[in-house]
């Protein structure tokens, strides 16, 4: 991965979010941040805040924590968004596709430590086409199986 997310001279802040489904899982959730903060250290980035939802389903589309972090995305105060995976930040292609679009309309980044992507890069940007291409196809089959 490429040092894309070396501190810029921003004031926008870089957004770390994990999640949990259930409050059970609070050792997940520690073991993400730990992770998630350990990436900012190995590249220098110390202008990050964390953001967490415990015991809410990633199927869920209205998340306490996330609707805040995608507020200042909107608002363009963040820099970047890292997860520690996709899952953690969607469960559907959709939800997906719709927060990584509303980050790129807001030049807002987005990396998962998980999937080792960094959509600022020359492959990210591809896979962010792909995973396009992959919700419209689901979009379609739904359309195609329910009407």
């Amino acid at each position: 991965m490429d040092n894309s997310l070396a501190p810029q001279k921003s004031k926008k802040m870089v957004a770390l979010y994990c999640r949990v489904s259930t409050n059970d899982q609070r050792l997940g959730l520690e073991s993400q941040a730990r992770a998630l903060r350990e990436y900012c250290r190995m590249n220098n980035i110390t202008n990050y805040e964390l953001y967490a939802d415990e015991g809410i389903s990633g199927t869920k589309a209205s998340r306490p924590a996330l609707d805040r972090l995608m507020t200042l995305v909107k608002n363009g105060e963040i820099e970047c968004v890292i997860v520690f995976s996709f899952s953690r930040f969607a469960r559907s292609v959709q939800h997906l596709l719709s927060g990584l679009e509303t980050m790129k309309n807001h030049e807002c980044g987005f990396v998962s430590l998980s999937e080792k992507l960094d959509l600022n890069s020359s492959l990210g940007k591809a896979v962010f086409v792909i995973i396009g291409a992959i919700a419209q196809l689901e979009r379609d089959l739904i359309d195609l199986f329910h009407n």
